[in-house]
């Protein structure tokens, strides 16, 4: 079983930053999970919100500002210290060399960035860490076009409701990793889908009691802020 820390170590260092990534290697952690989202000038950059308002003292949409731009603000959320919005590149430079995967969301669901798939995919095979590299999408048109840009790569569809409409279009589309939330998960659908040879990813595990449970179950990959 793969744990991957939830936006980096979250639950002790603002999410989304090079501070949470890296402690979340130096615990312990097999590896993080992170969204992808692109700036106004295609800088390919890792944060959740589609606004940083939450998570920095800007306001506005990520797409809407240059990488400079989005440089100067603060994305300490509620931590104090300075801390920069990390680009893919620096994460991908970071674990090169390392045994540590990441899964990076592909952040379309709401917003449809140009060609943002094969952007990422294209970086991941420059900086040749594509054996780490876990993708994963909400929107299903972009885990059809991951699977086309690399075949061989780990492709999982993300789902938060109407799991039996989503689980049905996994033997349509041949995706054979499925991330639904933790609590849609039963014995039974995790003995379902291991029986049709589809990887399973859960999150965002939120203790040690469903992370035993879901262990136990024989899921592959849990998601979660804080480390069991």
């Amino acid at each position: 079983m793969i744990k991957l820390g939830h936006r980096g170590y979250s639950a002790k260092y603002p999410e989304n930053t090079m501070e949470a990534f890296i402690k979340a290697y130096e615990v312990g952690f097999d590896g993080i999970e992170t969204d992808v989202q692109m700036s106004k000038d295609g800088e390919l950059v890792l944060i959740h919100d589609e606004k940083i308002n939450r998570t920095s003292h800007g306001k506005g949409y990520v797409k809407d500002y240059t990488f400079k731009e989005l440089r100067e603000f603060n994305f300490c959320y509620k931590a104090e210290g300075f801390y920069s919005i990390p680009t893919l590149e620096e994460l991908l430079l970071f674990i090169k060399g390392k045994k540590f995967f990441v899964n990076l969301e592909i952040k379309t669901d709401h917003i449809q960035y140009l060609d943002i798939e094969k952007k990422v995919v294209e970086m991941v095979h420059r900086i040749g860490v594509e054996k780490q590299i876990l993708y994963s999408s909400f929107y299903l048109n972009s885990v059809i076009k991951l699977k086309q840009l690399d075949p061989q790569a780990y492709v999982g569809y993300l789902i938060e409701k109407q799991y039996d409409v989503k689980r049905a279009l996994l033997n349509e589309y041949h995706i054979t990793a499925f991330h639904p939330k933790y609590s849609y998960l039963t014995l039974k659908r995790v003995q379902e889908l291991k029986q049709s040879k589809i990887k399973i990813a859960t999150w965002t595990v939120p203790n040690l009691k469903e992370y035993k449970r879901l262990k136990e179950w024989g899921v592959d990959i849990i998601i979660s802020n804080d480390i069991f």
